[in-house]
């Protein structure tokens, strides 16, 4: 049985073209997230005609997007036809800019990974990094063999800020020569490529959305742990950016009032006391940055059970408990879901420190999810999550139109006519 699909976020003055593409985003995700399925099946939860989800459905055939599966058995009367997303018709590329790493990876429509690339460096130089990122890039599509034109796009997570799609602020680190640096106009330049930037825990929200927890819980909160500790947002299967993009920063929600100072401005935000930068700066000692302490040291000292790494977690324990509360109150999720970049000793100790919750509001006791989750994919490449930034703006294409849009820079054309049949036809700014 498939879900039901959200048909919101049709663009306004919907004209004809608009509403077949609307259709076939539709019958495409409905395809996608519950294939194998009967056309029956789609044209009940999408509420069209049989006639009329046939019709799309040889459409969305035709541009390879979707092909028959096989035939339904076990049923009454003549078997019917099962459709289901064609893996092939589309790849998309994923870029993770972590602390002095690059994550790379080529997938599918059905999120499998095809090629995978990493590269260290030690580089600061906002460009430097950018050509990395497209030698990356390059080396990814000519490992896969993947035509240019059936590229979707290419999703890149950063851990900081980023506003319109297009500049990141690197809080944590203070980094100020990439403050405003307009990383997906400069990469879309060299890539010939569309690049939608995020930040990597709505990265990683999206992710869960499209291959994981996505598939249970419609509405869902990540709580997306690294260097600094952040949030993503999604509500009734689509992920939400908020007016400026910073929807979900619950690093920067106050739970110590007065007290230490953040590199926002405020004092007593959550990532000051909840972090692997928190979890560095408590065995770093003089000598070192916070940030120059690797989580392999941290994981080696939590499995010695380093008295350190132990107050650590039982004082951020706390903190979490109260942010979890405050998550639930503010968003009413069906979960939470917990993952990112802390290592496992650490994050489990930290989990066991939050118990038992807060008390949970009244109406709660509804629910038949976890109150807590883990993330289905926070072991594997984070770089998977950004590759699904194209094909969830491709299903939420007035969201795509506001990534896309450049303050400047020419914005490449789309060549892919399987995205072209769905109607993503973003602003060109």
């Amino acid at each position: 049985m498939v879900g039901r699909i959200d048909r919101a976020g049709a663009l306004p003055g919907t004209n004809l073209e608009q509403t077949r593409a609307l259709n076939r985003r539709a019958v495409f995700d409905a395809v996608r997230r519950n294939g194998p399925v009967t056309r029956a099946e789609l044209a009940r939860e999408i509420g069209l005609t049989v006639q009329g989800i046939s019709n799309i459905a040889a459409e969305l055939e035709e541009a390879g997007l979707i092909r028959q599966e096989g035939k339904r058995v076990g049923q009454r009367g003549q078997p019917a036809v099962e459709l289901s997303v064609n893996p092939e018709g589309g790849y998309t590329v994923g870029l993770s800019l972590a602390y002095r790493r690059a994550l790379g990876v080529l997938v599918d429509l059905t999120g499998e990974v095809v090629a995978s690339d990493t590269r260290d460096f030690s580089e600061r130089d906002p460009m430097a990094i950018t050509h990395i990122l497209h030698a990356q890039t390059r080396s990814l599509i000519d490992k896969a063999g993947v035509p240019e034109e059936q590229i979707w796009g290419i999703g890149c997570s950063v851990p900081g800020t980023v506003v319109n799609g297009a500049f990141w602020y690197d809080k944590v680190q203070e980094a100020d020569e990439w403050t405003r640096f307009p990383l997906a106009g400069e990469l879309e330049k060299l890539t010939g490529h569309r690049v939608i930037l995020e930040n990597d825990a709505t990265v990683a929200s999206i992710g869960e959305r499209l291959y994981g927890i996505g598939r249970v819980a419609n509405s869902f909160f990540y709580l997306h742990f690294n260097l600094g500790i952040g949030g993503g947002v999604v509500t009734d299967g689509h992920h939400y950016r908020g007016a400026f993009g910073g929807a979900g920063e619950i690093g920067h929600m106050i739970v110590k009032p007065g007290g230490r100072l953040c590199p926002c401005g405020s004092r007593g935000c959550l990532e000051q006391y909840v972090s692997l930068y928190a979890a560095a700066e408590a065995v770093c000692g003089p000598d070192r940055a916070p940030d120059e302490v690797p989580a392999e040291e941290l994981a080696a000292l939590c499995r010695n059970g380093d008295p350190r790494i132990f107050a650590w977690q039982q004082q951020a324990g706390q903190y979490l408990r109260v942010a979890i509360r405050n998550i639930e109150a503010m968003f009413d999720p069906d979960t939470i879901v917990v993952g990112g970049g802390l290592p496992p000793e650490l994050l489990d100790g930290l989990i066991d420190a939050t118990t038992p919750l807060l008390p949970a509001m009244t109406h709660r006791s509804l629910n038949s999810l976890p109150r807590l989750m883990p993330a289905e994919h926070s072991s594997e490449l984070p770089a998977r999550g950004a590759a699904a930034l194209p094909i969830a703006m491709a299903m939420q294409p007035d969201i795509a139109n506001a990534a896309w849009s450049r303050t400047s820079g020419t914005v490449p054309e789309i060549t892919s006519p399987a995205l072209a049949i769905l109607g993503v036809v973003p602003s060109r700014g």
